[in-house]
């Protein structure tokens, strides 16, 4: 009756035809269960009912708090009905930041000591390893262990194991009491040593060894005032007692697992395991994670006894990689965490060619999960072995044209990881391919190869620059409408600077027919704003290049005269393709003779003077004075462009990372960790990082903009401050060392001085100066103030290279209170080797 009533309220939920009849029926049955529920004379089974229809309240995700103590009561009943009932309504309505969680403590520990039907410990045990906070889980860890100690149930040991895996994991000070033999114990016994017991065996050590980390934490959390000395004597004698007490009387326990595994994967037949022909699968998995975190804790703590089984376990390994059938899902999720171990252990080459070998195979299934993750899982090991998976390019290469757009996002990801100097020709030609047959809705996989192609031609030196150009031309003609305004303004500058004249003038030439042409220029559609900006940005460019072609019939002064008045005309709103045009008529202007051509492209200017845009409308009053001066001065102004040198950002690339070392991650340096402490002995706070004095110049913004930038040195020339951007900052400028600065540091290489400007109010301003001593580049500051300061650093000037006796200096606005005083780290590279200076000063003087 109760299940009648419950589908007929689904029913009547399932079948209402509107949102606001459907969310009538909920707020009246919510309204009925709740004055129910306060109904203390209300049968059981009605409590019950109205249980089940809160419990699909929540699943609709309505509110249900009203109903958390009347599933605690239901809990404290003594019929089976209620308890199975009341647990599964607490662990879906409570979670373990409530206070009504200590309501349950009491209920806990009369069902896990008293009750004598082992289902009722089963369920206690599970809401205990669902719910358990931190207090909880000290409170009812005794009860949970006492079970294990005398409890020879291979049910309630399986709980109870999985529950204190869980407890273990919730507060790790439990590890504290934990007893290892325990778990000895119950492996040395063969008769509870079921499937369902080893399961909870391995969750319980997977908590320990997950938890050494965050033991350490708890146990050196009560030094902070002891030093970092203190510190490190509590953290290596932490480390001490977690292996002396807890993980050496475990170690016995790996050559066991070792023989489990084995006969898993023998060929024994056990029907109530069998999984695919797999036998328990799910325990093999665990397993393998198991004895994984084993040796990445023993290569932690450097354990001799932990690692001396790391060759037995290399031949596990590839016993499961080899004896497993790859056909069915069961075998390929071995497989999977078989390749997943040896890589996170960085075992030896062997082992991790067999593990490329085996994701590859996983390329070349039907399954698209199974490619998603073997795709993913290649990515991450590239670096670890990129021969290896450079050899699979063909299993790649079809992902790349999988229906599925994930995995030809994670198969480009791939491609690009793999790519180097040996086969980047190759793989180019391939996204080009991937480019064309590429749906125009992917458009995220279109901007993604763009960017990715332009950073591989920054990062690889090509040889063959026609072919670099011919790569760009064609991504132009297939994509230029989606790519982004900063990847046209990376494909002028590799433009501009190309060395091979005669290679860039074939390629212009080739790319003009399909500007200038009327037959090819149909395969240009006029959506393609980046093929229309970057030809009119060359006409101005290279106009006497392109004059020198062989075909004067098809690119004259006429037709690129024409082409410029047509792109005027017919992007009347597109504003930034106006900007281009503009410019380029103006320097086409003074490299042509025709009159007609001349009038045209002086109408062309004139008549944006009027324009509603005020910085089109400036700019097109300024390009008409140009216009009127004769043409040697045009000529000195407009020039070609120099050769641009493109700022490279210091951007993180997880794909370019070096192999880390054999199962110990990179520790992170920290420059505030211990540097600068306050009279109070307190830590500084502030921390600011100079980068290298690039100068941030944009081609297009240089090109096309006609207001001066307020940053700008003022020793710009008048072209450059109307938007031409002909003229670069000058390299010679020098910088003179006041006499009233204070050397603060000296080495060998470079010595670095200080001239505090103004100091006081909560404010003070200082510039830092580097004297090279010898020829050093890449120079980097860091700096460092306490905490009750604030620091704001400038970029290094004029630029972050030196010559012996060149200075550059730095300046530094310090506001808050206390003591002025600096920790300074420089970083430089001399004679190609890295070098790192660190120095504390104290200043005179106070915020």
């Amino acid at each position: 009756m109760a299940g009648s009533s419950l589908r007929s309220f689904i029913k009547d939920v399932r079948s209402s035809k509107t949102l606001a009849e459907e969310r009538s029926i909920i707020t009246r049955e919510s309204a009925k269960i709740r004055t129910k529920l306060r109904d203390d004379h209300l049968p059981a089974e009605k409590k019950r009912k109205n249980i089940q229809k809160l419990l699909y309240l929540y699943i609709l995700g309505e509110k249900t708090h009203f109903g958390q103590v009347e599933s605690i009561n239901l809990v404290a009943s003594d019929d089976f009905a209620d308890k199975r009932l009341g647990y599964l309504a607490a662990m879906l309505l409570l979670d373990e930041s409530q206070e009504l969680l200590t309501l349950l403590t009491n209920v806990l520990n009369n069902d896990l000591n008293n009750h004598s039907n082992k289902y009722v410990v089963s369920l206690a045990l599970t809401a205990l390893g669902f719910l358990s906070s931190s207090e909880l889980a000290r409170d009812v860890y005794p009860d949970v262990e006492h079970l294990l100690s005398h409890s020879r149930d291979p049910y309630l040991l399986k709980k109870a194991l999985q529950c204190m895996g869980k407890l273990i994991a919730k507060d790790v000070s439990l590890l504290d009491t934990f007893s290892p033999k325990l778990i000895t114990g119950i492996l040395n016994n063969h008769s509870l040593c079921t499937h369902g017991v080893l399961l909870g065996v391995v969750k319980v050590l997977q908590s320990i060894l997950q938890s050494f980390t965050s033991y350490q934490e708890f146990l050196v959390e009560d030094e902070d005032d002891g030093g970092s000395y203190m510190k490190e004597t509590k953290v290596s004698e932490s480390n001490q007692e977690f292996f002396t007490r807890i993980l050496e009387p475990l170690i016995s326990i790996i050559p066991h697992l070792f023989s489990i595994l084995q006969n898993l994967n023998a060929k024994n037949f056990e029907p109530d395991f069998d999984v695919q022909g797999i036998c328990d699968p799910f325990l093999q998995v665990e397993m393998l994670y198991t004895l994984s975190l084993f040796f990445q804790l023993g290569d932690k703590l450097e354990s001799s006894e932990i690692l001396q089984y790391l060759n037995k376990f290399s031949d596990v390994l590839t016993q499961l990689a080899t004896n497993t059938d790859a056909n069915k899902s069961t075998g390929q999720t071995i497989l999977y965490e078989t390749t997943r171990t040896i890589f996170s252990l960085n075992l030896d080459q062997p082992l991790r060619v067999l593990g490329v070998n085996i994701l590859a195979r996983f390329l070349s299934g039907r399954d698209n999960n199974i490619k998603y993750v073997a795709l993913n899982t290649l990515i991450k090991v590239v670096p670890q072995e990129p021969k290896a998976v450079q050899r699979h390019k063909k299993f790649i290469s079809k992902c790349l044209r999988d229906p599925d757009v994930f995995i030809r996002k994670r198969a480009l990801e791939l491609t690009f990881a793999i790519l180097d100097e040996a086969n980047i020709g190759e793989i180019v030609e391939e996204l080009l391919r991937f480019l064309e047959y590429t749906n125009e809705d992917d458009k995220s996989l279109i901007l993604f190869t763009v960017e990715h192609l332009v950073s591989v031609f920054d990062v690889y030196s090509i040889t063959d620059e026609k072919w670099q150009l011919q790569v760009f031309v064609q991504i132009m003609k297939l994509v230029g409408r989606h790519i982004a305004s900063d990847k046209i303004s990376d494909i002028l500058i590799i433009i501009n600077n190309a060395k091979n004249s005669t290679a860039k003038r074939d390629v212009l030439v080739d790319m003009m027919k399909y500007s200038l042409d009327d037959k090819f220029s149909l395969e240009i559609p006029d959506e393609n704003v980046c093929w229309k900006l970057v030809s009119i940005w060359c006409i101005g460019e290279y106009v006497d290049m392109l004059l020198e072609s062989q075909d004067t019939s098809l690119i004259n002064e006429r037709s690129l005269s024409d082409y410029l008045c047509r792109c005027s005309t017919r992007h009347n709103e597109d504003q930034r393709l106006l900007n281009y045009t503009l410019t380029a008529a103006l320097k086409l202007s003074a490299k042509i003779d025709d009159a007609k051509c001349l009038e045209d492209l002086r109408q062309l200017v004139v008549r944006r003077t009027r324009d509603p845009d005020l910085m089109l409308q400036t700019k097109s009053v300024q390009y008409e004075l140009i216009f009127r001066q004769p043409k040697a001065v045009k000529r000195a102004i407009l020039e070609t462009m120099p050769k641009f040198d493109k700022p490279h950002k210091q951007e993180e690339n997880p794909l370019s990372k070096p192999i880390r070392p054999r199962l110990d991650p990179p520790k992170e340096s920290d420059l505030l960790f211990g540097l600068l402490q306050d009279d109070n002995g307190t830590k500084s706070a502030n921390e600011k990082k100079q980068a290298p004095s690039v100068p941030q110049t944009d081609l297009l913004t240089d090109l096309f903009k006609g207001s001066t930038s307020s940053n700008r040195n003022s020793n710009r020339s008048s072209a450059d401050a109307r938007g031409i951007g002909l003229l670069s900052q000058s390299a010679s400028e020098t910088v003179q060392l006041p006499t009233q600065s204070v050397r603060i540091h000296v080495s060998d290489s470079l010595q670095v001085f200080a001239y505090l400007l103004s100091c006081g109010n909560g404010t003070s301003e200082l510039e830092m100066y580097f004297k090279a001593l010898q020829a050093i580049d890449e120079i980097q500051s860091f700096c460092a103030v306490p905490k009750t300061q604030k620091l704001t650093i400038g970029q290094l000037y004029p630029r972050n290279s030196l010559q012996m006796d060149d200075i550059c200096k730095q300046h530094l606005k310090i506001t808050g209170s206390g003591k002025l005083k600096l920790r300074v780290k420089v970083s430089f590279n001399v004679n190609g080797n890295a070098v790192n200076q660190q120095f504390d000063y104290k200043f005179d003087g106070s915020l």
